[in-house]
């Protein structure tokens, strides 16, 4: 599936009203497809969170108990 060339519609967006930008903006974009790399580096990025969150909090407890 070839994707749409993007273009630039300030013009047209300087055109409409508050309400017709309103509706406009609430409009749900289409979903991106996303190639093998890409979901892999957020696949790694979503584990090293994981990780990293809990040993984050560890040391902010232990931090507030030394002393």
């Amino acid at each position: 599936m070839p994707e749409q060339p993007m273009h630039d519609d300030s013009k047209e967006l300087d055109s409409l009203e508050p309400s017709q930008l309103t509706l406009y903006s609430e409009q749900p974009l289409p979903r991106r497809h996303l190639g093998r790399g890409i979901t892999m580096l957020l696949v790694v990025l979503r584990i090293y969170v994981l990780i990293a969150i809990p040993i984050v909090a560890y040391a902010f407890v232990r931090a507030l108990f030394t002393h």
